[in-house]
């Protein structure tokens, strides 16, 4: 659902109480640095969109995911990008924390076309047994910038397993979004999500080299699917599969039998007021047992000021 415009002094409330919702839902305590991000995410001003999310891992919920979405009409990419970065040296003033930002220097460049970028996101994914396996994220989605991708995937190594065999000169246009994480000790890793979004799900290379390497019953959501991504990164050696379901409160149960865990967590994102269908993230090896103990399960919430 789609929230109707009001003040903007409400619409800080609204997102604060989104987030804390969010956290009471799932027992999830104010580490280092949630509060932060609550103090970034009431500072910007603006339309905007704030996704949460729970990681699944057998009977463990990660629920400290958060990433906020600059939706404004101005689009003003470059000064997104810099508050995004005041808010991670704001997280670098604690002790033990130190962020590489090397890779998103060399994918930057001096020359980056913001006009070319069509969403930008920062969030965190916040652990509370280990500061260091801790993170804050950067998201681009950028149109027509071809270039800009292929540098992407030349800094991520260019080890695409699942995707071997894809045609090399053709991968980069189905690279829309390109994702940085920035681990508390120092590591950083690119994510890349290939895309596919249904009008195109008959294209040829991907019937080809993507569909016909997936088990039917990876394949089975894709009719209830609007947009399909493969989450390519040296972090996931098994490919991760991202679903974004078109009626996620009715489709979600029909193809992912989850655990315990997960359905505590479903159970909750079904009495909330979403904008549109939520986003699944499956490994292939958990789609294929008979119960699913490792699974992303998300949904977001648009704001809008008056």
């Amino acid at each position: 659902m789609i929230v109707g415009a009001v003040p903007k002094e409400r619409i800080k409330e609204q997102k604060l109480q989104f987030i804390r919702n969010h956290q009471q839902a799932f027992d999830v305590e104010p580490i280092y640095p949630l509060p932060l991000f609550e103090d970034f995410v009431m500072s910007v001003e603006g339309d905007c969109t704030i996704e949460a999310s729970c990681k699944v891992e057998l009977d463990k919920l990660i629920a400290s995911r958060f990433l906020f979405f600059f939706k404004d009409k101005a689009q003003d990419w470059p000064s997104y990008l810099s508050q995004g970065l005041s808010f991670f040296k704001q997280v670098e003033t604690q002790v033990g924390v130190q962020l590489d930002y090397s890779l998103l220097q060399s994918f930057l460049g001096t020359d980056f076309d913001f006009s070319r970028v069509r969403t930008f996101t920062t969030g965190i994914d916040l652990r509370r047994e280990s500061l260091a396996e801790s993170s804050v994220k950067i998201h681009f989605r950028v149109k027509d910038y071809i270039e800009k991708v292929q540098t992407a995937i030349i800094l991520s190594g260019g080890e695409f397993g699942f995707l071997e065999d894809f045609p090399k000169k053709f991968l980069a246009q189905y690279i829309p979004q390109i994702g940085f994480d920035f681990y508390f000790d120092g590591r950083c890793e690119i994510e890349l999500y290939f895309e596919v979004i249904e009008c195109n799900f008959g294209d040829p290379n991907v019937r080809q080299y993507l569909w016909s390497k997936m088990p039917s019953i990876a394949l089975a959501p894709l009719k209830d699917t609007a947009v399909f991504h493969l989450g390519l990164s040296k972090a996931n050696t098994n490919p991760v599969f991202y679903y974004q379901l078109k009626k996620y409160k009715g489709n979600l149960l029909n193809y992912f039998r989850l655990n315990d865990a997960a359905m505590r967590v479903d159970s909750f994102y079904r009495n909330q007021d979403t904008e549109y269908g939520g986003w699944v993230g499956v490994a292939l090896e958990e789609l294929e047992k008979t119960r699913i103990e490792n699974i992303r399960l998300y949904y977001h919430k648009y704001f809008k000021i008056e």
